[in-house]
């Protein structure tokens, strides 16, 4: 069983060719699609006919309440770094199949140029294979997103307790590798981890903020110490019963305790102590400010190595995307400190970065008309470093958008880490994903589809099947083209808890800035 790419049907084809034995048949996988080009390649290597060819997609797999995904990671590189659209009906499908089970969407809207294919062809199957008779739908509204449309809230710094818990250990498929409490000195043992709402203390702590989340598991702890010091106490009807009917579970409870205890120190000391200096940072970067002091920290970082490779390197991208490029002197030495640092064997990644906008040089230094080609290098260069040190009226255009759609917290310093009101939290009140915020928008009145489309987000469209465009839906799917991170799906389950509003959140997979960035180097 394979990828539905041609390097991985190579390697399957050199595997066969090298085997002595001729009399041997073999059967290929191909997930999730069948490519013309992989035929092409069994008859080049003269394999068509003995080895057979199968295809097999899957559905979307739920791996969390209100979380589904495709488990399809490669898509991002393919998609965005290479322009390759070969997955892209996979997802129709996926997007069809779900459209089947729940209901066609009354509205359909889109974000991106993938999102508006994917429509297209989710249009080409309903008119083929036919669509969903339920006379009542589930879905309201579907929204399809390009993961370009909101890179930022890949790459800032998550607060809450499993989008760390992603990006310091990784979750795959919903499982996650955590240290063993009864592990011996010395010895490294993981044990797999399904983060999932069945776990009683993982529901309860899924989407709280980091510094809210040992505390409640202490206490958990307390709790389950007196409910030991009670059980000593039992009589042997009680005991016989505890047996019988509770300690399956509280033994289940106790060992989910210890490896969630396990999973935040694993945090604390991977990312602990440099996380205030991280938001701090972060903060300047999304309001346009004390550029040079951003500047320094990463340099400073690529200097001692401080957060590692990817780390350093997401940080220069948010630095880029956030001020519409970096100065073209600014952006040269960081690149040429970071390949020092890391190796030149990194330089076509960094050339990546900067096809998909994440990693490039500003074309103008102070703004608009004040340094233009006219002008000497030396001056250029002399405008670059007075900018960074002198406050200037120029917004990014991502500035503009961020305040357009109110994409922050009026009130970070009130902001209620343990209770919280406002989807920024996942930031640490430093940020509101995009399409978050527009959903948010559309639940509250405050804005219509033909607003986005008009006037907040220009390219993106709306389909209405079964209603007008002033409809205002209660339930939404938002199907994210290229990855979802936790931290978004946070944001997304505190909007549906504080509205009423049902959100399904689909993707291709699940991804944090980290992954993002190492899948196209």
């Amino acid at each position: 069983m394979i990828m539905s790419d041609l390097i991985s049907a190579k390697r399957v084809c050199d595997q066969v060719n090298a085997e002595q034995r001729k009399d041997l048949d073999y059967h290929m996988i191909v997930v999730p699609r069948r490519l013309a080009a992989i035929d092409r390649l069994l008859e080049e290597e003269g394999l068509w006919g003995r080895v057979k060819i199968y295809m097999f997609q899957w559905e979307p797999i739920q791996l969390d309440i209100g979380l589904i995904s495709l488990e399809l990671p490669s898509l991002f590189p393919q998609l965005f770094v290479d322009g390759d659209q070969t997955l892209l009906p996979a997802v129709a499908k996926s997007l069809w199949s779900l459209q089947m089970l729940l209901g066609r969407a009354q509205v359909t809207m889109t974000f991106g140029k993938n999102a508006r294919q994917v429509q297209s062809m989710t249009e080409v199957l309903m008119s083929q294979l036919g669509e969903s008779d339920r006379p009542q739908t589930d879905i309201g509204c579907v929204v399809l997103v390009d993961r370009d449309v909101d890179y930022a809230a890949a790459l800032l710094t998550p607060a809450t307790y499993t989008s760390l818990m992603d990006e310091v250990l990784g979750i795959r498929s919903g499982v996650v590798e955590l240290p063993k409490s009864d592990s011996k000195a010395g010895e490294k043992s993981t044990m797999g981890h399904m983060l999932s709402s069945e776990d009683e203390i993982y529901n309860q702590i899924k989407n709280r903020h980091f510094s809210d989340v040992f505390s409640f598991l202490s206490l958990k702890a307390k709790q389950f110490s007196n409910e030991y010091d009670h059980s000593k106490k039992m009589a042997l009807h009680e005991m016989k019963q505890y047996v019988s009917s509770k300690l399956k579970a509280d033994m289940a409870r106790k060992r989910a305790l210890a490896m969630h205890i396990a999973g935040c120190e694993a945090v604390i000391t991977a990312i602990g102590s440099r996380f205030e200096s991280l938001q701090d940072m972060e903060q300047n970067m999304l309001e346009g400010i004390n550029r040079r002091s951003v500047q320094t920290f990463i340099e400073e970082n690529l200097v001692t190595g401080g957060g590692g490779k990817l780390a350093n390197l997401r940080l220069m991208c948010l630095f880029s995307l956030t001020q519409d490029g970096l100065f073209s002197e600014d952006a040269w030495s960081l690149k040429t400190q970071f390949l020092h640092a890391y190796g030149y064997q990194l330089l076509p990644g960094l050339h990546n970065l900067e096809n998909l906008g994440l990693l490039t040089s500003s074309t103008g230094s102070l703004g608009s008309g004040l340094v233009t080609g006219s002008v000497s290098d030396a001056t250029g260069r002399l405008a670059n470093k007075v900018a960074q040190v002198v406050s200037l009226p120029k917004r990014s255009s991502f500035q503009v958008l961020r305040q357009k759609l109110k994409l922050f917290s009026a009130n970070r310093d009130d902001l209620n880490l343990k209770q919280p009101t406002d989807m920024s939290y996942v930031y640490g009140g430093a940020y509101v994903p995009i399409i978050c915020q527009l959903v948010h928008m559309l639940i509250k009145k405050e804005i219509s589809f033909d607003d986005i489309v008009n006037q907040l987000m220009p390219g993106s469209t709306v389909t209405p099947t079964k209603a007008s465009t002033d409809f205002i839906p209660r339930s939404f799917l938002i199907y994210f083209i290229g990855g979802v991170t936790y931290a978004e799906v946070a944001a997304f389950q505190l909007l549906e808890k504080l509205t009423g509003t049902r959100i399904i959140v689909a993707s291709t997979s699940v991804v944090n800035g980290s992954s993002l960035i190492d899948s196209v180097l």
